[in-house]
């Protein structure tokens, strides 16, 4: 599962450590796979003898769990507490009973529990938090891109950038370990048909046919936004830009000049192979990620309850 580091303009927990995180994160995904696995078992005793425990393990392991191997041997022998309010996955987070479950409705209930996790990172801190619109809990787009997505990829969703004194908001930036892809998504019914006619103006086609803003707009602007902060913080990385319209058609050539179209016929393929990326997290990738962050817009307000429990507990 991809990390999301960035939301809108909210607090996230990855701007704060950006070095601790990402392997946090996938320690406590791992630990509750086992123990979401042990509960269904238990709750399923007379599955024990016909389901492989090592099929399910390996299935976990093909979501991407692969990536840290090394880095969770060495964190399990880092002394954590068993229990860490405000940071880790609540203990006692409830999931509906899981007698009688088939295992694909318990690989939904994992990933729904990782992705209400998600977003909680992105949207608070120790000590800050972010007022988090509820339509993110329901936003196909972006559950998608974090669960199809390993967890060696970082995720700014609709970030706001500000360089001088003008926030810019963005849309899509993905981080792989060698590479960044800067994405804007058209979204359409399944027989919409998005016809790309100059760099101002597209044409959008289901019943009717209308003119609408270029996509390359937003593209445009995110790479003047990007060129600027590597030329500032004398960095280079690669950068792909891509359009994108998972559910509907572009009219298109293969290519755009540098942009990438990928329309529904295309769209699984290239995820495909945004999910065969090889390397785990490059310290080089952590240290772009943490430069973008440092260029992010932040608005939150102080978690009172922090207090509270402090004071209930003194």
């Amino acid at each position: 599962m991809a990390h999301l580091i960035k939301l809108e303009d909210y607090v996230s927990r990855y701007e704060t450590d950006i070095q601790r995180y990402p392997s946090q994160f996938t320690r406590l995904k791992k630990e509750r796979w086992h123990h979401l696995k042990r509960e269904w078992l238990q709750a399923n005793v007379e599955r024990k003898n016909r389901e492989d425990d090592g099929d399910i393990e390996n299935w976990f392991e093909n979501t991407g769990g692969n990536f840290f191997t090394s880095a969770l041997e060495k964190l399990k022998q880092i002394p954590w507490k068993k229990k860490q309010k405000h940071e880790d996955w609540e203990e006692d987070s409830s999931f509906l009973s899981l007698k009688g479950k088939e295992l694909d409705e318990v690989k939904d209930m994992y990933f729904e529990d990782l992705y209400e996790a998600q977003l909680r990172w992105a949207s608070s801190s120790l000590l800050e938090e972010s007022r988090l619109h509820p339509k993110y809990k329901y936003d196909l787009r972006l559950r998608q891109l974090l669960r199809e997505l390993p967890d060696n990829y970082m995720l700014l969703y609709y970030p706001v950038f500000v360089i001088g004194k003008a926030p810019v908001e963005m849309d899509i930036i993905l981080i792989s370990p060698t590479d960044m892809y800067l994405m804007v998504m058209l979204e359409g019914q399944p027989d919409t048909i998005f016809e790309p006619a100059t760099d101002k103006y597209w044409y959008e086609t289901e019943q009717e046919r209308k003119k609408i803003l270029s996509p390359l707009l937003s593209l445009n602007r995110m790479t003047g936004m990007m060129r600027e902060i590597l030329k500032r913080s004398d960095i280079s990385y690669p950068m792909h830009r891509v359009v994108i319209s998972p559910d509907s058609f572009i009219d298109y050539l293969p290519t755009l000049g540098k942009t990438e179209l990928i329309d529904k016929r295309t769209y699984r393929d290239w995820l495909e192979k945004r999910r065969r990326h090889p390397s785990p997290i490059k310290k080089a990738q952590i240290e772009f990620a943490d430069v973008l962050l440092q260029h992010t817009l932040t608005t939150s307000f102080k978690r009172y309850d922090i207090f509270d429990e402090k004071k209930a507990e003194d």
